[in-house]
């Protein structure tokens, strides 16, 4: 059973609510305050499994009662409901704790709604840290007999590819998802696709999946750093990859910090293989913070005159931030079959070497972006799918050790010395 507390000045207020909740059979009410103080004594008399708590509580106003609430009563998950729709109300309510934010007036369903997940997600909690005390205790020093025992294998720290572009509309997001499959392909169900395009991503969209969940979700400390709680919010994409997708509205993008996108990453290390994030086409506090925390980034241009100027920018912004450029790999995405710049031309305004090029093929690209399927998988041997393979045996150990042959045909020996040269580890 459910055990949840309504907070509200209104009577009526909490008389609707706890008409609501009544119909549900696992839900029942334990109690209700109507100011601020009285909610925190309640509670830590009653310890209900959630509280439904007013912003415009009086004395103690919603936002510290849910601070004293998350601090005497962790185990208590705190919905928030105000009158106020601004960004500020739904910040203050996530820094104070809460887990979720309702606006008044809300539907009954999504109450419900929000209080199952609330609740779910402290189930999840509870199950991770059993399991953690558990893993603990299973794993002592040394035996009784005072033989030591050896450690539970940790698992290597996944690997982080970061894919930018110095401008929009190169196919910054299509090689990011074929990169991602790729990589799925080679390491089912140990690949994950952020879509860090905070304000405009076209993740979802480009492979069809619901946005039931996204990154927002997880603004809280408390949910990027339980890997639990991420793997919830995560959707199923092709090739056995996960997906965190942006947020559903461009106004949310402001709620996710740098802060949680370092913590997120280091999560998901933990979790998966690969970590590959499609980062905006420019320059902010959170895409700064992917650059960093990524082992690999792959730049992406087209040979257009602007694309290759905006690469060049974007390079100079990296030496700024003092970001190793050995972490970097240059990738032209051939868009157009006239009017581009030729290779050599473009690496000289560049100041790079062009690692590989992704052949023109509207055909593939186009059929595979109205599919939503990867070109990698609806085409695995067209020129296009054969490039982005390429690149993954740059940021990949696993096909690294596994291909004798390098993609121009060249010999192994080359390749490695290839390498070598660009040196792609931390």
């Amino acid at each position: 059973m459910i055990r949840v507390l309504i907070a509200d000045e209104s009577r009526q207020v909490t008389d609707n609510i706890s008409r609501r909740l009544a119909l549900e059979e696992d839900i029942e009410v334990c109690g209700t305050a109507g100011e601020g103080e009285y909610a925190v004594q309640q509670s830590l008399w009653l310890k209900p499994d959630i509280a439904i708590v007013d912003a415009a509580l009086p004395g103690l106003d919603g936002v510290q009662t849910t601070v004293m609430l998350a601090q005497a009563l962790p185990a208590t998950g705190v919905i928030m409901m105000s009158m106020e729709a601004e960004n500020d109300a739904y910040r203050q309510a996530m820094v104070a704790g809460a887990r979720e934010f309702l606006q008044k007036p809300f539907k009954g369903d999504d109450l419900v709604a929000a209080v199952r997940r609330v609740h779910a997600f402290g189930e999840r909690r509870n199950v991770s840290a059993a399991r953690a005390i558990s893993a603990t205790a299973a794993s002592p020093a040394a035996s009784d007999d005072g033989v030591a025992v050896a450690p539970m294998r940790q698992r290597t720290r996944g690997v982080v590819t970061a894919v930018i572009s110095g401008k929009g509309g190169v196919g910054k997001t299509v090689v990011a998802i074929n990169l991602a499959a790729a990589l799925g392909e080679k390491h089912h169900g140990e690949v994950v696709l952020v879509d860090l395009s905070l304000q405009f991503g076209d993740i979802a969209a480009a492979l069809n999946l619901p946005t039931t969940h996204s990154i927002t979700d997880l603004v809280s400390d408390s949910g990027i750093t339980d890997a639990d709680a991420v793997r919830q919010v995560l959707a199923s994409g092709p090739a056995g990859i996960s997906v965190l997708l942006a947020p559903t509205s461009p106004e949310l993008a402001d709620y996710v910090q740098p802060a949680h996108i370092t913590s997120l990453v280091e999560t998901l290390r933990g979790a998966f293989e690969h970590i590959v994030l499609d980062t905006p086409s420019y320059l902010n506090d959170a895409t700064i913070s992917s650059f960093e925390v990524a082992d690999h980034i792959v730049m992406l241009t087209d040979l257009s005159v602007t694309g290759v100027k905006n690469a060049r920018l974007t390079r100079s912004a990296l030496e700024t931030l003092n970001i190793d450029p050995s972490k970097v790999v240059v990738v032209a995405n051939h868009r157009e079959s006239a009017g581009e710049l030729d290779r050599r031309g473009a690496e000289t305004f560049l100041g790079a070497h062009i690692s590989t090029e992704i052949p023109f093929a509207a055909d593939v690209v186009a059929t595979s972006v109205n599919k939503g399927v990867p070109f990698v998988i609806s085409h695995p041997t067209s020129p296009p799918s054969v490039a982005i393979n390429a690149v993954v045996e740059l940021i990949d150990p696993v096909s690294q050790s596994g291909s004798d042959t390098a993609p121009d045909g060249e010999s192994s020996d080359k390749k490695k010395k290839t390498r070598r040269k660009l040196s792609f580890s931390r």
